[in-house]
């Protein structure tokens, strides 16, 4: 693994080819210069995942480190934690059977009309071995793709659907929803299919598990190019898996990539704290974008 020499701050070790790096050298909880935030800001928007290893937070200090990137986006479906309302704690007791949350490949709150830009997901509990989550590159997705099907998808607005994220939510007891989280089923967003990074203007397809049909197409006739979508996002060569530690913060540019959870962890207690930065509104990306190239490691 060769570190990446454009970041100074703290080091920088991409984890494949696609997207990932692990972060190392930094204590985010006891650094408030504006110019480490910055560079870990460009960090994140190069490699799109990162696991920042070696951190000590409480909820106090992962809501100030998150503050400190922008605004909490919002969560209109858990619940919070007392005297935090951006910040969602998960726990799985050793005892506790059937899926993990997350456990398929999904965006976080792809339904919203801004989903967020960056999930915060700490680690405070983690067990010795397995519970790892693996992360797909919508951007390589677009690389991927024919020019007559980016520019198919460039003409086409998505339709995301809340339906369904209430029940998913609901099957898991120890995680509190929202009184009104069932709004959630009847909220419908539109967004560009293909889309472009705000920061380094790459090109990327808003592929999500909400995405529900095509602007003035049936779900019928949408529903074999979004499984193909999915299908190529999650190609071994678009993605990367981060292995947990204790008191890892894993942070991922949401809008553009996917992620799941890894159940491979029975009888051991896992506790995690998720927050979650203000995004953008999703904009359409030209039908062909100079040196939109992804990074390679």
């Amino acid at each position: 693994m060769q570190r990446d020499p454009r970041f100074t701050r703290f080091q920088v070790w991409p984890l494949t080819g696609a997207l990932g790096a692990e972060v190392s050298g930094i204590d985010l909880g006891k650094t408030s210069d504006a110019a480490v935030y910055q560079e870990m800001r460009r960090a994140l928007d190069e490699h799109h995942v990162l696991a920042v290893r070696d951190q000590k937070l409480t909820p106090q200090t992962l809501h100030e480190v998150a503050r400190r990137f922008g605004p909490f986006s919002g969560n209109p479906v858990h619940s919070p934690m007392d005297g935090f309302d951006d910040i969602v704690r998960f726990v799985r007791e050793p005892d506790d059977t059937g899926k993990v949350i997350g456990e398929e490949w999904h965006m976080d709150l792809a339904w919203m009309a801004k989903p967020p830009g960056i999930t915060m997901l700490y680690g405070e509990v983690i067990p010795p071995v397995g519970g790892d989550t693996c992360f797909a590159s919508l951007e390589h997705v677009y690389q991927a793709l024919s020019p007559t099907m980016r520019q198919l998808l460039s003409g086409l607005t998505g339709i995301y659907s809340g339906k369904g994220v209430y029940a998913i939510n609901a099957k898991h007891s120890r995680l509190g929803l929202r009184n009104d989280a069932t709004t959630a089923e009847e909220t419908e967003v539109e967004h560009p299919v293909i889309c472009a990074h705000p920061a380094t203007g790459r090109p990327y397809v808003f592929a999500a598990s909400v995405l529900q049909r095509f602007k003035g197409m049936s779900e019928a006739e949408s529903k074999p190019i979004i499984d193909f979508l999915m299908a190529t996002a999650i190609r071994p060569e678009f993605t990367c898996r981060v292995r947990w530690q204790t008191g890892t913060l894993t942070m991922w540019d949401n809008p553009v990539v996917l992620h799941t959870a890894i159940g491979d962890y029975p009888g051991h207690r896992r506790v995690t704290y998720r927050t979650t930065v203000e995004g953008w509104a999703p904009r359409a990306a030209s039908p062909e974008v100079p040196g939109a190239t992804p990074r390679a490691a």
